[in-house]
C-alpha cells in the first residue's frame, strides 16, 4: 500500500489506504497495513527504481511469506490529483513483486476504461498486474457497476487452495449492469473513443499549461489522457501549501460550479492535510471547443480567487 493513497470507504479499502485523516475514526476497527511513499516527482525527487527499493525493503521486514498484495492506481487520482508516476516506476515495482511471489494489485477505479489515453492506467508502462480492479465508468454512468479481473494462474490457485468461491451479493452478476457495460464498451470502441481521451487529453494539458502554468500560486499542471490536475502553492520556489484552513480548492470548485464547470477538488496532497488540487476529467467524447470553454471558466475562478498574477 502508498502513503496518501485512496482506495474507499469499508473497512478493508480503508486499511489499505494511506489518508491519515480519513483513517482516524476507525483505527480500532479495521486491520491496519504498512505504507510506502507514492511517486510523485513534484514534491518527492525519488526515481521509480529507489520508490521500489523503498517496496523491497518493507517487505523483507515484514517477512515475504506475510505479504499477499501490492496495490496502487496506476497514475493517483483524488487523493493526490492526477501525479504521474516516473517512467521507470511501474517496471521496477513489476519486478519487485515478481521477485518475492507478491500480487501486484492495479487500482483502475478512477483511471481505468480510456480515462488516460489507454483502456488502463498500467496500459502506459507495459505493465500487467495480477488483479485489476475498476468501475466508474465502466457502465458509462448508466448503473454503478464495477469488477475484478484476476489471472487464470490466480483463479485456478483460489479454486485449488478453496474450492468454490461461494460469496456474492445482492446485486451483484446485475443483468442490466452488465448490459449497461456491454453497450458502453461497444459504443467505446466503435466511436474509437479511447483514442480521443489521449488526442483531447493532450489538447487539455496544453490549455492549461498555458493558461494556469505560469501563475504564481500554481506549482504543477499535470495528468495523462482527459485526467488532469492543477496543483495550488503559496509559493512556488518553496512549494508551501495554502493551509487546510483556507478551503481554497473549495473555493476554487465553488467559483467555477457557479459558471457552469463541474471539477473535483481535494486537500491533502502535499502531507495528509494542506495541499490543494483541482482535478479535470471531462468525458470520453468531449470536443476541443468544449475544453476551451471548460479551461477558459476554470482560469476565470481561479483569477477571481487568486488575481490574475499578471
Amino acid at each position: 500500500c502508498r502513503s496518501l493513497s485512496y482506495h474507499g470507504m469499508t473497512l478493508g479499502a480503508l486499511g489499505v489506504s494511506g489518508r491519515p485523516g480519513l483513517r482516524t475514526p476507525y483505527m480500532g476497527m479495521m486491520v491496519n497495513m504498512p505504507h510506502v511513499r507514492p511517486p510523485y516527482p513534484y514534491r518527492f525527487e525519488a526515481s521509480g527504481e529507489e520508490l521500489a527499493g523503498r517496496l523491497e525493503e518493507s517487505i523483507m521486514a515484514y517477512g515475504a511469506e506475510t505479504v499477499a498484495a501490492f496495490i496502487a492506481e496506476p497514475i493517483s487520482g483524488a487523493s493526490l490529483g492526477a501525479v504521474v508516476p516516473p517512467d521507470d516506476y511501474w517496471p521496477a515495482i513489476r519486478r519487485v513483486c515478481d521477485k518475492y511471489g507478491v500480487l501486484l494489485i492495479a487500482d483502475e477505479v478512477l483511471v481505468g476504461m480510456g480515462r488516460t489515453g489507454k483502456w488502463w492506467g498500467i496500459n502506459h508502462w507495459g505493465v500487467e498486474p495480477d488483479i485489476l480492479v475498476t468501475s466508474k465508468g465502466l457502465a458509462g454512468g448508466y448503473f454503478p457497476l464495477g469488477f475484478v479481473a484476476a489471472k487464470t494462474s490466480d483463479v485456478e490457485l483460489i479454486r485449488q487452495k478453496l474450492g468454490d468461491w461461494n460469496h456474492g451479493g445482492t446485486f451483484s452478476h446485475h443483468p442490466v449492469g452488465c448490459a449497461a457495460a456491454l453497450a458502453t464498451l461497444q459504443i467505446m470502441q466503435k466511436e474509437h473513443l479511447v483514442e480521443n481521451s489521449a488526442v483531447m487529453g493532450e489538447k487539455l494539458g496544453e490549455m492549461l499549461q498555458d493558461a494556469l502554468g505560469h501563475h504564481p500560486n500554481v506549482g504543477e499542471v499535470r495528468g495523462r489522457g482527459l485526467f488532469w490536475g492543477v496543483e495550488f502553492v503559496q509559493d512556488k520556489l518553496s512549494k508551501e501549501p495554502f493551509p487546510a484552513a483556507r478551503h481554497l480548492a473549495w473555493d476554487i470548485w465553488q467559483r467555477a460550479f457557479g459558471k457552469g464547470l463541474i471539477v473535483y477538488y481535494s486537500q491533502g496532497c502535499a502531507d495528509g492535510q494542506n495541499g490543494d488540487v483541482i482535478m479535470l476529467g471531462p468525458p470520453l467524447i468531449v470536443t476541443e471547443v468544449q475544453l476551451v470553454e471548460m479551461v477558459a471558466i476554470l482560469t476565470e475562478a481561479v483569477h477571481e480567487v487568486l488575481g490574475s498574477g499578471a
